[in-house]
């Protein structure tokens, strides 16, 4: 039986987030995850039993395009777990976390090369409407 919770702590869900974010070391997760959370990053978790097998971080955030939305950082299921509903409850709960927060919207940003993301995020009723760029201005 899957358990969906609101965790107090959003470093507990570092070593599943460590699989989305693979690229990342260890040191650099752990500082990027509590400057995240001092500006009201949180996570919610889907456990089976003792073990969490997906995890939804997000923050809400006011702009002056979408007004106020719950904005989904990271959305992760364990690999073995995938196609189970995990991630389909995982997007449920952030939605009620955004009725909770009084907000508009539910939004994400989804790597272009992701498509199995997309399609997920399609049957889950999210829209494509924008292009995220990014451009590096660290040295080397």
């Amino acid at each position: 039986m899957i358990r969906i919770e609101r965790l107090a702590d959003a470093t507990m869900a570092a070593p599943l987030l460590h699989e989305l974010r693979h690229v990342l070391d260890d040191a650099t997760l752990a500082r990027r995850l509590a400057a995240a959370q001092a500006q009201g990053y949180r996570v919610i978790a889907a456990s089976d039993g003792e073990t969490m097998v997906g995890a939804l971080g997000c923050r809400v955030i006011d702009d002056l395009c979408w007004g106020r939305s719950l904005f989904v950082d990271d959305l992760v299921v364990t690999e073995t777990r995938r196609g189970a509903g995990i991630g389909a409850a995982l997007l449920q709960a952030a939605r009620d976390l955004a009725a909770d927060e009084d907000c508009a919207h539910l939004r994400l940003c989804s790597g272009l090369a992701r498509t199995d993301a997309h399609r997920f995020y399609e049957t889950q009723g999210m829209t494509g409407r924008s292009l995220h760029f990014v451009q590096s201005l660290e040295q080397g």
